[in-house]
């Protein structure tokens, strides 16, 4: 099913006509959390799921809609153990790691990176991302420390300089400042 079920009628009423069919469903692609409803969060809960309640946070605009997703999803039942999160992270890795940062909240929610790939208009990810989406998010690093630490204590800036100069540049200077490009923000 297309990752957008939530934004048209008929795609809510064939996931509601699917409560108590005793199927188990799986929508692998990040439905867009801004969509969720009260109605649609006790729908969702309703469900029988293969595994996870998956959405995706490509942006930082989409965080808050996520924790409030969560949040009427959790009046209907459901930890937040349940979410898989896709998380889009493009050569802006500051960005990536702030929205980890505020997804971390949820306790237990499982993350997925993706590095930015769109060969056909020459975007293709470079080692940081790689190294942010597989080593930091997918070994479940992020769980222990935040971007900025890990970066310092696998020092990155020496392993690959090249594209380590301007992701330096986004990262703040401490890993308890507000210095970072992302406003009042307690870690990146």
């Amino acid at each position: 099913m297309d990752n957008n079920i939530l934004s048209c009628e008929f795609g809510i009423a064939q996931l509601e006509s699917m409560i108590g069919s005793g199927y188990a469903i799986d929508l692998n692609q990040g439905m867009d959390a801004r969509l969720v409803t009260d109605r649609t969060a006790r729908i969702l809960a309703g469900l029988k799921w293969i595994r996870f309640i998956r959405f995706s946070c490509d942006q930082t605009a989409q965080i808050e809609a996520i924790l409030h997703a969560a949040a009427l999803l959790a009046e209907y039942g459901v930890k937040p153990y349940r979410l898989f999160i896709y998380l889009l992270v493009t050569k802006d890795i500051a960005n990536a790691a702030f929205r980890v940062e505020r997804l971390k909240q949820l306790k237990g929610i499982s993350l997925y990176a993706q590095p930015e790939r769109n060969e056909r208009e020459g975007i293709v990810p470079n080692v940081l991302q790689k190294e942010f989406a597989q080593r930091f998010v997918y070994g479940r690093c992020y769980l222990k420390e935040n971007w900025l630490e890990y970066y310092k204590r696998h020092d990155l800036k020496k392993r690959y300089p090249l594209e380590a100069e301007e992701t330096e540049k986004a990262l703040p200077h401490s890993s308890a400042g507000t210095e970072g490009r992302m406003g009042n923000q307690a870690v990146l």
